[in-house]
C-alpha cells in the first residue's frame, strides 16, 4: 500500500525553498535561481516502516504579490516545511504570519516542520538558535538546520516529514476518506520545473 500526503513548502522570498526541493529531487544546487511565481510540483518517495510514502510536493512563491496565489495551494495540506533563513532575521520575523496562514488553511492536525536552511554560512548567521528554540517551544515545532547548497540535513527534513506524517495517518489524526479527507492530487503530467523563492 502506498500512502500519498500532500506537502507545501513555506516561507518568504529568498529563503530557499526551491533550492531545498531541487537538493532533494536532483541533487543539485543552482546560484542563479529566480522567484517562484506560483507554486512548482514535485514528488518524493521514501519508506517508512516498510511501507512506501509518497510526498506530493508544492513549493510556494515567498514574494508578497503572490501571496494570495501561494495560499491556494495550502488547503488540504497534511505536511509543511516552513522555511527560514538563518541570516536573515525579516525572514524569521515573519515566521508567525505563515504559521497563522497555515493553521488556517491547511488540515488539521498538519504537521509543520521548521527548517533553518543556509547552515553553510553559519559564519553570517543573523538568527540565534536560542530564538529559534523560543520560537518552535511556543508554536510547538520541531525544528531542524539545513543546507541546499551543501545537502546538509535535507533529506533528513523531508524524511522525518514523511515519518511524521505516516504515524498521525496510522494513529488515525488524520480525517477518515470521504469526511473532508486530506486531498491527494494526481498531477503525474505535471512538470517539474524549478525557480527559487
Amino acid at each position: 500500500m502506498e500512502y500519498k500526503f500532500k506537502v507545501v513548502v513555506v516561507g518568504s522570498s529568498g529563503v530557499g525553498k526551491t533550492s531545498i526541493v531541487e537538493r532533494l529531487i536532483n541533487g543539485k544546487f543552482d546560484n542563479d535561481q529566480i522567484s517562484t511565481t506560483g507554486a512548482d510540483y514535485s514528488h518524493y518517495t521514501t519508506i517508512v516502516n516498510e511501507k512506501q510514502v509518497k510526498l506530493q510536493i508544492w513549493d510556494t512563491a515567498g514574494q508578497e504579490r503572490y501571496r494570495a496565489i501561494s495560499k491556494s495551494y495550502f488547503r488540504n495540506a497534511v505536511g509543511v516545511l516552513l522555511v527560514y533563513d538563518i541570516t536573515s532575521l525579516d525572514s524569521f520575523d515573519e515566521l508567525m504570519q505563515w504559521l497563522n496562514d497555515i493553521q488556517t488553511l491547511c488540515s488539521p492536525n498538519s504537521y509543520v516542520l521548521l527548517v533553518g536552511n543556509k547552515s553553510d554560512l553559519e559564519s553570517q548567521r543573523k538568527v540565534s538558535p536560542n530564538q529559534v528554540e523560543q520560537f518552535a517551544t511556543s508554536n510547538h515545532l520541531e525544528s531542524i538546520v539545513t543546507s541546499a547548497q551543501s545537502g546538509d540535513n535535507v533529506k533528513n527534513a523531508f524524511e522525518k516529514l514523511a515519518s511524521e506524517l505516516y504515524t498521525r495517518q496510522i494513529n488515525g489524526q488524520f480525517t477518515a476518506p470521504g469526511e473532508n479527507a486530506p486531498e491527494l492530487i494526481d498531477t503525474t503530467n505535471s512538470n517539474n520545473s524549478y525557480c527559487s523563492c
